[in-house]
């Protein structure tokens, strides 16, 4: 029975919760997109304009790399409220 624990992960120890530079590039990142297609759609900015609609392609590109970032977030361990608490 002992060759099988580890594949339940029982006998693992719990990973660390990510640091808070995860949720700052997550934020960072989401704002981000949101300014990159506000200005290509709203302003006439030179430096956006070159692009073209390669824009709309980085835009996608920054809601995937959003998206890997959050899937690799881990938080705090789950602790169980006590009975005496009143959460």
């Amino acid at each position: 029975m002992s060759k099988l624990s580890g594949a339940y992960g029982k006998d693992r120890q719990p990973k660390r919760p990510s640091g808070t530079w995860h949720g700052a590039l997550s934020t960072a990142l989401i704002f981000g997109g949101a300014v990159w297609l506000l200005a290509y759609t709203l302003l006439d900015l030179p430096w956006v304009e070159a692009l073209g609609s390669w824009n709309y392609v980085g835009v996608v590109a920054t809601v995937v790399l959003t998206t890997i970032v959050g899937y690799t977030w881990r938080g705090a361990p789950y602790e169980r409220p006590t009975h005496t608490s009143r959460v």
